[in-house]
């Protein structure tokens, strides 16, 4: 009966210890991100978006790509914005992940949009700190879902351009 009692007590020790690594791990991404974006550039590259010919008076939204053993992870999964928006996706770990939005699930007019730019995926992002950056400027409103592919399972996110996603 002992031995069953530990067995069951070290089974519930690990679960919990499980989920704490779990939250550290939420918080270690957060603590890992680079200075939040700002319309006014604070905390963006510079040279990057000159690079890209995306003025500093743009705003920049970045999601956190990361992961933990057999999981992948986008911080947030949903980013609102309008139209002229720039998201960075940022890496903040040293796994490969890459980008590919959804394009069965994207409106015509939004799958056309990102097609023509370029933008409908990310070639491999290898290195901590490496981004893939989407312009949407004169996008159309709408959800663009996407996922993110890691060294484990991928996640989904969506990027919704227009207040209220109008459009879909």
């Amino acid at each position: 009966m002992a031995i069953l009692h530990s067995v069951r007590h070290g089974s519930t020790f690990l679960i919990h210890r499980a989920r704490r690594i779990g939250a550290m791990l939420v918080l270690g991404l957060a603590a890992c991100s680079p200075p939040e974006s700002r319309a006014d550039g604070a905390g963006v590259d510079t040279t990057l978006l000159d690079s890209l010919g995306i003025g500093l008076n743009r705003t920049v939204e970045r999601v956190l790509l990361g992961g933990a053993r057999e999981r992948e992870h986008v911080m947030p999964p949903t980013v609102r914005v309008e139209s002229g928006t720039v998201v960075e996706f940022y890496t903040v770990d040293r796994r490969v992940h890459s980008i590919t939005f959804l394009a069965d699930s994207l409106t015509l007019p939004a799958r056309r949009f990102l097609e023509e730019k370029g933008q409908l995926s990310s070639p491999p992002l290898v290195e901590r700190g490496s981004r893939f950056v989407v312009d949407f400027m004169d996008a159309p409103p709408g959800r663009y879902p996407y996922i993110s592919h890691g060294n484990g399972e991928s996640t989904r996110g969506v990027i919704v351009v227009g207040a209220d996603g109008a459009g879909d």
